[in-house]
């Protein structure tokens, strides 16, 4: 097994140890990553159907992880945010990770990480080409050709 699949590994025994799916805990990132959101706005930028995300949000308001609320301007629009307890619960299942992490990155030189910095950052672009495209439109081989999800921060599409 690789890198990406002991990753991968680990998101799906963190989604577990939650009770959650492992799209549940994509759109839970998403939220943490990117702040509150309307539930349209997690719909594109998970690139799942409202319903969906009406389905996911129900499971992580249930699980205690989110807080929907009714925007005071609009009722029809909805409010998701991570509650701040669910927040420390993720950082401290994922901080020996994190620490194990800072100790394998203190065994290199700034340079040699720089590196691997690059090539991560790189490796990173190959994924996004393949499914947003060059021109992040969302046309790469994996990508949809109408519509589709809005890309992630740092992707083509996103620049």
């Amino acid at each position: 097994m690789g890198y990406l699949g002991a990753a991968s590994d680990f998101d799906e025994g963190l989604a577990k140890k939650l009770k959650l799916s492992r799209t549940d805990m994509r759109c839970l990132d998403l939220i943490g990553r990117l702040g509150p959101m309307t539930a349209g706005r997690l719909a594109e930028e998970s690139g799942l159907t409202t319903g969906a995300i009406t389905f996911i949000l129900d499971r992580l308001e249930g699980a205690g992880m989110v807080t929907r609320r009714r925007d005071t301007e609009d009722r029809r629009r909805v409010w998701v945010e991570i509650v701040p307890e669910a927040r420390q619960r993720l950082q401290r299942l994922q901080q020996p990770v994190a620490e194990e992490m800072r100790q394998v990155a203190q065994r290199f030189k700034a340079d040699e990480l720089a590196v691997v910095r690059d090539f991560m950052r790189q490796a990173k672009e190959v994924f996004q080409r393949q499914v947003y495209g060059a021109n992040g439109e969302g046309r790469g081989a994996l990508g949809r050709e109408h519509g589709g999800a809005a890309a992630p921060e740092g992707s083509p599409k996103g620049k």
